[in-house]
């Protein structure tokens, strides 16, 4: 099982100097991937910093592209709805060939209404934002794979667009959803190449990862969770934990880590041990 860390989060956005160590240190200890959560206005206070505090998801990650070597870069999770999905593909392939073909493409309907109207950006229902979410990709992959694209859909519509340079990934960045409804996760099993679960038990995760599995037409996708906490307990108390979604099916579980130190800890401690 794979391990990343989460740079902003729950409760949890450190100034950029901040988020720039401890970015650069987990890649020094072997971390997977580094993730950085989508919001105009962050949902959930975060200590000693005002309400609604918050970095622009991909201009912050672009920033960590450009300092990092072989770290993966991730959002949990992107919102098409804030940007055109044809500019965000074309942005997508610019990451991905700064990063070096590091980029996941990890993509939700967004829930946060508050941020929504504040920003002047149209809310719509719960069924009418996982089809938006549905149209966008289809338009990314348009993009990333065909000499020249068109789509006609409800939501979005290009004409005879030309991307290029194409991503460096192949046949495009992997697309992971987030998101727990039953119709993020058949979204997941038709279009993605991963799935991006809130927190949960083992268990919850172990049911929801066999829906997908079991109406999915692909053969291997990731599965990843976040947790907000370590589980608590003696090193071995901790480690038999976290293996209980290893046994799950979950492939990459994130953690949000408040101090280097313990950044450190858990590097010499357990990732290599799970």
């Amino acid at each position: 099982m794979k391990f990343g860390v989460v740079l902003q989060g729950k409760a949890f956005t450190p100034n950029f100097k901040d988020i720039k160590n401890i970015a650069l240190k987990a890649e020094d200890l072997g971390f997977d991937s580094i993730w950085a959560s989508d919001h105009l206005m962050h949902p959930f206070s975060v200590d000693g910093k005002p309400m609604f505090y918050c970095y622009e998801a991909w201009t912050l990650m672009s920033a960590l592209a450009a300092m990092t070597e072989s770290i993966k870069i991730g959002f949990h999770v992107l919102i098409p709805s804030f940007r055109n999905p044809s500019v965000l593909a074309k942005m997508a392939a610019t990451l991905d060939e700064i990063s070096e073909g590091r980029l996941i493409m990890s993509l939700g309907a967004g829930w946060f209404k508050q941020e929504y109207d504040a920003y002047g950006i149209p809310w719509e229902e719960h069924d009418d934002r996982i089809e938006r979410l549905r149209e966008a990709i289809l338009v990314m992959k348009a993009l990333w794979t065909q000499p020249v694209a068109t789509f006609n859909g409800k939501y979005y519509q290009i004409k005879e667009a030309v991307m290029e340079p194409k991503p460096v990934q192949k046949p495009h960045p992997p697309i992971w959803i987030g998101g727990n409804s039953q119709e993020t996760m058949k979204l997941s099993a038709e279009l993605a190449d991963g799935w991006y679960s809130r927190p949960a038990s083992p268990e919850k995760l172990k049911e929801n990862i066999d829906f997908i599995k079991n109406i999915s037409k692909k053969g291997c996708m990731e599965y990843a969770t976040t947790l907000e906490e370590l589980p608590s307990g003696k090193l071995d108390q901790i480690i038999e934990e976290l293996l209980k979604y290893a046994k799950a099916g979950v492939t990459l579980i994130t953690i949000t880590f408040s101090k280097i130190e313990d950044l450190e800890h858990f590097a010499r401690n357990i990732l290599s041990t799970v």
